[in-house]
């Protein structure tokens, strides 16, 4: 059947499409098909609206985020179990309630601005926040339209927030080392070879950075010291505490430099990644050859 043919005969078409599919040719190529809504809806499973809803809200219960959505009035449709668990609300039934009253938190806060922003303008619109509901915690807090109402997704970022955080404090930290002269420090491998290095340590064992990397820490201490060092390596890799040893240095220029040295364990997100030792140099302790 052409699609004009469709156009002049459609109630004809109609109730023979009710019965079974009819196919719809444009300058002879089959472009559609036209069918009722019975055999449609046990085509694809589904039946109707209602069908619809319980499949968005099957969705937004397997989801790993917070979903709380809300009509044009700001009263709750639906919030997933993960909001509710973000909210401390395991035990609530927040539907058909309005959204402050089941979450006083939003409210007179820059949460509630983002939620009356999207509300009126149709914009999307997001920020990351401290959470309203744990202490110490960070939310990604975001709203975007949603059918004739709101959405609103909540992400917990702590774990983010807190890397980016310790990573700004150990680049303070290795900043103010740097500012006192002979304090240095050096990064070594789970197998005892030395990973990274501080200029500060360079200019004590009087080589270039490129020189130190890859070589094993206990070939630049004095040959009396090594065993004690390795020893107190071990344990620290192994998770026995960590140490604060006296040793020498065996620099470029042939002399030993006599230091006092933290070693302390280095944690990843996978297990322990090596060791850090901080080197103050103690002009007390009397070399050794």
């Amino acid at each position: 059947m052409t699609a004009a043919e469709l156009v002049r005969n459609f109630a004809h078409w109609r109730e023979i499409g009710a019965r079974e599919p009819v196919l719809v040719t444009h300058h002879g190529r089959e472009t559609h098909i036209l069918m009722g809504m019975e055999p449609y809806a046990q085509l694809t499973g589904v039946t109707g609206p209602t069908d619809v809803r319980d499949r968005t809200q099957d969705l937004a219960n397997r989801i790993h985020q917070g979903l709380i959505l809300c009509r044009n009035d700001l009263v709750i449709d639906f919030a997933n179990p993960v909001a509710l668990s973000m909210a401390k609300r395991w035990d609530r039934q927040l539907e058909n309630k309005s959204l402050f009253e089941a979450f006083p938190e939003f409210a007179g806060a820059v949460t509630e601005a983002h939620i009356r922003h999207t509300l009126a303008s149709g914009e999307a619109s997001a920020a990351d926040i401290p959470s309203p509901f744990r202490k110490d915690s960070w939310l990604h807090f975001e709203t975007f339209p949603f059918g004739a109402g709101i959405a609103i997704l909540l992400r917990d970022i702590t774990d983010d927030m807190q890397h980016h955080r310790l990573a700004d404090i150990k680049t303070a930290l290795l900043k103010a080392m740097a500012l006192h002269d002979g304090v240095s420090y050096v990064r070594i491998s789970m197998r005892g070879f030395v990973e990274s290095v501080d200029d500060s340590f360079c200019t004590m064992m009087g080589l270039p950075c490129e020189k130190l990397i890859g070589v094993p820490l206990a070939d630049l201490i004095a040959m009396p010291a090594r065993r004690d060092l390795r020893e107190n390596l071990e344990q620290v890799l192994n998770g026995q505490g960590d140490r604060r040893i006296a040793t020498q240095f065996l620099s470029n220029r042939g002399d030993f430099v006599s230091v006092d040295a933290s070693l302390v364990q280095l944690q990843g997100t996978y297990g322990t990644e090596g060791a850090v030792m901080v080197i103050i140099p103690n002009a007390d302790i009397a070399a050794t050859s």
